[in-house]
């Protein structure tokens, strides 16, 4: 007897205006479970802001994994880098001249890739990234990853990602410890 095992989970793209309306306090619940943060702290209520800030940025797309019920449990977003960003010019000031040309010529940023604690260990955060980075336009690809992510840093390092920088500190987060990851693409 052949037993056919239904998935638990899809994972599809998300409308910026899904992601950054409806499906927002979801967003915030699997950030904030993703990331160790109380549903209610500064850091969680400020992401919606920067989420919805994000979702109008040229190149925006983003995917979202949906339990059998409905509920989003993970989600990766990104855009088309530009001149001017926050982020941008934060990871651009350790890279070389040379570095700068190559990694911020045509690059995308993958902004943000999630999944809830509930719905980790089933491949999710690997769909979420490959469904994300298939066929974009661009020659590279850029994030920041926290050191203390251990499992976020072997999926990126499994899907050929370099490490760029490897001690870096944002200035809104002097005491994280961050490295920048390229990919060419």
């Amino acid at each position: 007897m052949t037993y056919i095992l239904k998935p638990r989970f899809t994972v599809r793209p998300l409308t910026p205006a899904e992601l950054s309306g409806p499906l927002l306090d979801q967003a915030l619940w699997v950030f904030s479970g993703a990331l160790g943060f109380p549903r209610r702290s500064g850091r969680v209520i400020s992401f919606a802001s920067t989420l919805r800030r994000h979702a109008l940025y040229g190149g925006f797309r983003a995917f979202g994994a949906i339990s059998l019920r409905g509920r989003l449990v993970g989600f990766s977003y990104g855009y088309s880098s530009q001149p001017g960003l926050w982020w941008r010019e934060q990871i651009s000031e350790p890279l070389s001249t040379e570095q700068r040309e190559y990694w911020l010529g045509d690059a995308f940023e993958l902004a943000e890739l999630h999944v809830h604690p509930s719905a980790q260990g089933k491949h999710l955060g690997s769909e979420l990234h490959d469904s994300l980075l298939r066929d974009v336009r661009h020659r590279t690809a850029l994030l920041s990853v926290m050191h203390r992510s251990a499992r976020a840093r072997q999926l990126y390092t499994r899907r050929g990602w370099q490490t760029l920088v490897d001690e870096f500190r944002f200035v809104t987060e002097p005491q994280t410890p961050f490295s920048l990851l390229g990919l060419t693409l």
